[in-house]
């Protein structure tokens, strides 16, 4: 089949369906999009709240307990680990399908009334106010993380160890204030950075050893703002920054951020690929349109999925590990094959369609929180053959009762609408690609409501903290701790925070002064210096001006680097021949 040009439902612009697009959908036996890709994945992390934690009433117990989500949501939660017991069962909440209704409005009246879990973790050691996150230990308010032992603060980790307010982190160990770092020690402050130890304030280095606020190095040492010194020089100028203090900080910082400019970029981040398109992509073979992945193949809009291997998935956001024809899912991964319109399910999950929460199960289509079953719809249990009657049926009638809702019709084929989500668009993933005002947000038909906010009482304020870390004590662990934002920089300030022994006794070892920041706006800080979904075509920006060659090559690329971004952009052979 040809590729062919459509009018999102939604957003209304046009979007192109590859002829391998139709491929796939046929394989799945799923209708094409009537959404474009951004419209999908949008309406897709609205049902994702990344790294908030509320309080919210357990409807088991009736104690307040943390939770993904706010209070003022609708759905009912247990805690953890007795949604994970024996002493509930999901199918007493079972109904038969109701063919005078639309499928999503019965499915949202399920979704209200089954319980689900307050946080979505397993296999958790020791971990404190943590959550969306497996195979961790010793962890403290971090979210989105795997495998990761003995830190706090960060967001996006797999098996990172004692680092803290770092994000998108892989294989690090002892480090901080780190945004795109893989396999670093000692690493402080830095982005883009790959095997490298005791660099400090760097960009887009490899390999390397003991510098400071460098960019583009490779297996270079002792270096300062890209110049070469030996190793005394070095570790005296280093100090003479007194990285302890942070009025120093704040200050050589701005260089710092001024001096990576000077330097070419790759249009994308990623190494080990074949025929890809997107940013962070690493050991993967035709993966289009994708963002942020590792060891994936033949997949098209794919995004976190940093634990392969993944193959054929299409529309598919967060988690990974051995998924396959995956469509239009979220949050799902461990062994799932075959799973289309679900989200928060894992763990050897086959042939799941629009499910909630549901794990280690298969043949399920409509069901909320179900464990080791299969043939069930509704949370109703069917034999075999009843389910495979009625499934067809179920599917044709959502073809001719769609659900509507401001002049979108869904069908058979589109994810869960958005008004039905469990969270108000302020605190999901969506909002922190594609941000909205709640106007626009209320008229692109996502939620929104006032969501409860900590009243914290300061014990003490911005300017009578220390500015050496040297001079503060463990009678800080007593304080609360304004925010030097104070709640005015549309960060989702919290106005103050706290300092865990932990993490004070890491910032005395590698003399880094106390942050003034509440971790909210220190995410929101790090954010900035992450580059986001969306791609641009461009040109190689290798004019003499820019390079150490001659001419220009004129090559054309998609990068995530917008044309308004001061950056310069190369493509990769003229960047090869800048850095390596």
């Amino acid at each position: 089949m040809n590729s062919e040009t459509r009018s999102c439902q939604n957003c209304k612009n046009d979007f192109i369906i590859e002829s391998d697009d139709f491929g796939f959908y046929e394989k799945i036996k799923v209708p094409p999009p009537t959404f474009c890709p951004e419209c999908r994945l949008k309406r897709r992390t609205a049902w994702r709240n990344d790294w908030h934690l509320f309080k919210k009433k357990d409807s088991h117990t009736g104690e307040t307990i943390f939770s993904l989500f706010p209070e003022e949501s609708p759905v009912k939660i247990y805690d953890r680990d007795y949604w994970w017991g024996d002493d509930w069962d999901p199918t007493e909440y079972g109904k038969g399908y109701d063919f005078s209704r639309p499928f999503f409005e019965q499915f949202k009246e399920l979704l209200d009334e089954v319980p689900i879990p307050s946080t979505s973790m397993t296999f958790v050691v020791n971990c404190h106010y943590c959550t969306n996150a497996n195979n961790i230990k010793n962890c403290y308010f971090s979210r989105g993380i795997t495998y990761t032992e003995d830190s706090a603060y960060l967001i996006w980790d797999q098996a990172s160890k004692n680092c803290f307010d770092s994000h998108m982190t892989n294989g690090c160990e002892l480090s901080y204030g780190n945004v795109n770092t893989i396999n670093c020690y000692k690493t402080l402050f830095s982005v883009d950075c790959e095997s490298c130890q005791e660099t400090i304030l760097c960009k887009d280095c490899v390999g390397c050893n003991s510098c400071f606020g460098s960019a583009g190095l490779r297996n270079k040492s002792y270096c300062i703002f890209n110049q070469q010194y030996s190793r005394e020089e070095y570790l005296k100028k280093v100090a003479e920054f007194e990285l302890d203090s942070s009025k120093k900080f704040e200050e050589i910082k701005k260089n710092v951020y001024q001096h990576w400019l000077k330097y070419p970029q790759k249009f994308m981040r990623g190494r080990q690929n074949v025929q890809v398109t997107g940013d962070y992509i690493y050991e993967s073979k035709n993966a289009k349109n994708c963002y942020r992945i590792r060891d994936t193949e033949n997949s098209r809009f794919v995004s976190n999925v940093l634990s392969g291997p993944v193959k054929d998935c299409y529309d598919y956001t967060n988690w990974g590990e051995n998924a396959e024809l995956v469509y239009e899912s979220l949050i799902v991964g461990l062994g799932a094959y075959n799973i289309k319109f679900s989200l928060q399910s894992w763990n050897d999950v086959k042939n799941l369609t629009y499910c909630v929460f549901c794990h280690n199960s298969s043949n399920l289509f409509g069901c909320v929180s179900l464990r080791n079953k299969s043939y069930c719809i509704f949370n109703k249990q069917y034999t075999k053959e009843e389910y495979e009657i009625l499934v067809p049926k179920i599917i044709e009638h959502m073809n001719n009762m769609p659900y509507i809702e401001n002049g979108i019709v869904y069908k058979y084929g589109e994810y869960f609408p958005s008004s039905l989500s469990h969270f108000p668009y302020q605190i999901t993933q969506a909002q922190e690609f594609f941000p909205l005002n709640k106007k626009d947000a209320k008229n692109q038909g996502f939620l929104w409501y006032e969501v409860a906010k900590p009243n914290y009482q300061v014990t003490l304020k911005k300017e009578n903290i220390p500015d050496s870390i040297k001079n503060i004590d463990k009678s800080i662990l007593n304080e609360v701790i304004e925010c030097t934002h104070g709640g005015s920089c549309g960060h989702e300030c919290t106005g103050a925070f706290r300092v865990i022994k932990t993490e004070l006794n890491f910032l005395k070892r590698m003399n880094i002064f106390l942050p003034r920041l509440c971790p909210n706006c220190r995410h929101y800080e790090r954010l900035s210096l992450r580059n986001s979904f969306g791609l641009y075509n461009r040109v190689c920006m290798c004019e003499k001006k820019y390079s150490n060659h001659e001419g220009k090559c004129s090559i054309e690329f998609e990068t995530s680097y917008s044309p308004d971004r001061p950056e310069i952009v190369f493509c990769e052979k003229c960047y090869q021949q800048e850095v390596y």
